[in-house]
């Protein structure tokens, strides 16, 4: 059978290269070592030191993929450029670069402690909120306003902004 031509008279030639996601399920395979000069070719520099195996797979995988199918949007790209300058400068950054303040992720389990008056309050982080008095809370700055008895930003309260917790 002939191959097929394009428009412009040149004839297409089909590629030996294994299709992409057999090339992608092979990388499962590889020692770290292969895998990181797959990383090397795909990306032209050499993998991030101490980069675990999980993320060369990814990584490598994602440039093959990006290669053939298209990388991401300007828009995203821009997006991304905004947030490293942010990360850079020691702060997070909003969808149009501008810094924000801020907070420390809370996990389940985390226990915020604040003094006030004569009192020390506990507040323990669940999977839906927060647990304060043997009563669970939505929100940090409620049990702020519960504590002092005016408004209050809860965060700062328990001293997960910057500056002093007031």
């Amino acid at each position: 059978m002939p191959n097929p031509v394009a428009g412009d008279g040149a004839q297409i030639v089909p590629s030996n290269d294994p299709p992409l996601d057999e090339r992608i399920a092979d990388l499962a395979g590889l020692p770290i070592a292969d895998l990181r000069m797959a990383w090397s070719d795909a990306w032209g520099t050499p993998p991030p030191k101490g980069a675990r195996r999980r993320l060369l797979m990814l990584g490598i995988a994602w440039k093959w993929q990006a290669d053939i199918l298209g990388g991401m949007s300007r828009q995203l790209e821009r997006r991304l450029e905004a947030l490293q300058a942010g990360f850079r400068q020691g702060g997070a950054v909003d969808a149009r670069g501008a810094r924000q303040a801020s907070a420390p992720r809370l996990l389940p389990g985390t226990r915020l402690v604040r003094a006030w008056g004569d009192e020390r309050h506990e507040v323990i982080v669940t999977e839906t909120g927060f647990l304060w008095r043997r009563s669970c809370w939505t929100s940090l700055s409620a049990i702020a306003r519960a504590i002092t008895g005016s408004r209050r930003n809860g965060p700062a309260f328990f001293g997960l902004r910057d500056g002093d917790a007031a």
